[in-house]
């Protein structure tokens, strides 16, 4: 399929160990659940170990698994003949800085799996997980349909998450364009009572004698 020109990748990186401190191999941290002959293997925040451990068990193509590291990758779909891989973007509320940002989720889906690499946890993902790693007879409404009525639950539960967050923009733009009504009529108003008395100031300089 083809696909609009990349764009340099941003790579994260785990930090190093200090100087004189043995390295200590890190384990790729993958929660998974599996029922019917379907997986959803999710994966927050991946990193190198992750990915290195993806490419060891399944045949992704090496920019796809680039893909999953970059910080800077716009929303797609690659086919390929046995998985697609999608970029999706999702706001995010940054409690740092007070404001939504666009978090990346990453997915992989074959015949039998599911993979979500969300580059920030994202409630609607990781919600959806805990309750069905704590139901069994969720995971029977859910994995016994396969892999693709699965990625559409998990694509469900997320743009369900983002219909508040739009709510609450509209609140905003609306509060804002109100406010804005209310600047310009005064404006207006006032624009109007300025007129009107530089209307009579004019007339007591022209006719002096109507209003003695």
């Amino acid at each position: 399929m083809p696909n609009l020109p990349r764009i340099p990748r941003t790579v994260r990186r785990r930090q190093q160990a200090p100087l004189g401190q043995p390295v200590v191999p890190a384990e790729p941290r993958v929660s998974e659940l599996e029922h019917a002959g379907a997986r959803w293997l999710n994966i927050e925040e991946p990193t190198a170990v992750e990915t290195a451990w993806l490419a060891e068990h399944f045949e992704f193509h090496e920019l796809d698994l680039e893909d999953v590291l970059s910080t800077r990758q716009r929303p797609k779909i690659d086919e390929y003949d046995e998985y697609l891989f999608m970029v999706l973007h999702l706001p995010r509320f940054d409690k740092s800085i007070g404001r939504l940002n666009a978090a990346e989720l990453n997915i992989f889906i074959g015949p039998d799996y599911v993979i979500t690499l969300p580059n920030h946890p994202l409630k609607p993902v990781g919600r959806l997980f805990t309750r069905l790693s704590n139901s069994d007879e969720l995971r029977e409404q859910y994995f016994s349909k396969g892999a693709g009525y699965l990625l559409y639950e998990i694509l469900s539960e997320s743009f369900d998450y983002c219909f508040p967050i739009l709510d609450k923009i509209g609140f905003k733009l609306d509060r804002l364009q109100n406010a804005r009504l209310v600047v310009l009529c005064a404006r207006r108003n006032r624009a109007a009572e300025e007129t009107t008395w530089q209307k009579k100031r004019r007339s007591l300089r022209e006719n002096p004698a109507r209003h003695s």
